[in-house]
């Protein structure tokens, strides 16, 4: 979502992004529990997601949305520790050119979440950024950006072929209130973000494939002041590639997905910044559906798998669950949903541990 591109799709005789104008709330509670060697018995996050997405006219669109979440640590020995705040709001323009060919972003994440805040916060806020276990909120906060992002699609015989660019300025900001040298002595300042999203799809029968292929760039961070010194930070680039196809079966559609993610080897400087992360690889692969159940509901149930490779260890996660979309009125929809996730989790220092997690969520949607 920091980095948000508008879906690439071939042109059609809808101009604006969002042809009706909606609002949506819910809550969503996910857990992943670990064995007992692994230093931490659970962690869990209970998220509420308020967002709106509004059409003005035929071409402008604005959307916006955050989160309130709550985040529990649990390790062995000690008391469980919680950190709740509002997460960053981001707030998002667009502009369709012609007829849906070419479309126009700009992105403001306001500082309405916790970018400044004690050091034994942050650890527990971070304990839920993960690309392997996928908590519904990863960042609290992390200060004012901008970011600008055109896309643009168009035909070539059956193919639909998309393009789209970004890039993220970010402001410096004071992560933490509880230094040697006091409140606001360390500052932190993001490099800029620059990420480049191609895609392609087509019918194939009566499904359509899709394939994309998406890459980002960091210029390096910086960190300065406090007992941290002063130091510079290269994140790596990461690399993301999603293909998907979706076939109608019996009444409904079912969708064939995988998606891989990399993470090339970071790099440091300075005291600040002396542990360096390694690469990373995330590969998913599920199967998900959507099938009616009358004309007011459908049922959309999933199976999938994750593979997580980092530098040394590993992990496997295998989960299923469903949900029930059900159309209340002409303005109203309800999607609850549940999960449950089981596999195991490798470390050089832990050896392998078990990971039950289990997620439940209910969200509603008004249209207007």
């Amino acid at each position: 979502a920091a980095l948000l591109l508008v879906p690439l799709r071939a042109a059609s005789a809808q101009a604006n992004l969002f042809p009706q104008g909606s609002v949506m709330g819910g809550v969503e509670a996910r857990q992943y529990k670990f064995g007992d060697n692994f230093g931490v018995n659970h962690v869990r996050q209970v998220a509420f997601p308020i967002a709106a997405m509004v059409p003005i006219g035929q071409r402008f669109s604005v959307d916006v949305g955050t989160w309130y979440a709550i985040t529990t640590v649990s390790r062995p020995g000690t008391s469980d520790e919680s950190f709740s705040n509002l997460t960053d709001t981001q707030l998002r323009a667009a502009y369709v050119f012609g007829s849906d060919a070419l479309v126009a972003t700009v992105m403001v994440n306001l500082p309405t979440g916790a970018e400044t805040t004690t050091l034994q916060k942050f650890n527990i806020a971070s304990s839920a950024s993960s690309n392997f276990l996928l908590f519904p909120v990863n960042s609290y906060g992390a200060g004012t950006s901008v970011t600008p992002g055109l896309s643009a699609a168009t035909t070539a015989g059956d193919w639909n072929l998309g393009l789209a660019a970004s890039a993220r300025w970010s402001a410096e900001y004071h992560p933490f209130s509880d230094t040697a040298n006091g409140a606001n002595a360390v500052k932190y300042k993001p490099g800029i973000e620059t990420r480049v999203r191609a895609g392609v799809d087509r019918l194939v029968g009566q499904g359509r494939f899709s394939l994309g292929v998406t890459f980002s760039t960091f210029s390096n961070d910086q960190l300065n002041g406090g007992s941290f010194g002063n130091g510079v930070y290269d994140p790596g680039n990461r690399f993301l590639v999603d293909a998907s196809l979706a076939t109608p079966v019996g009444g409904g559609t079912v969708n064939f997905y995988a998606w891989n993610y990399y993470r090339s080897t970071s790099s440091s400087s300075g005291t600040a910044t002396s542990n360096a992360g390694g690469h990373e690889d995330v590969f998913t692969a599920g199967l998900s559906g959507a099938f009616p159940l009358g004309a007011k509901a459908a049922v959309e149930p999933v199976v999938e798998a994750r593979f997580w490779s980092p530098v040394s260890g590993s992990g496997t996660l295998v989960g299923t669950g469903a949900s029930l979309r059900y159309q209340a009125s002409e303005h109203i929809s309800l999607v609850p949903g549940v999960r449950v996730d089981v596999g195991t989790i490798k470390t050089p220092t832990t050896g392998s541990n078990s990971i039950f997690g289990w997620d439940l969520s209910a969200l509603i949607r008004y249209g207007f």
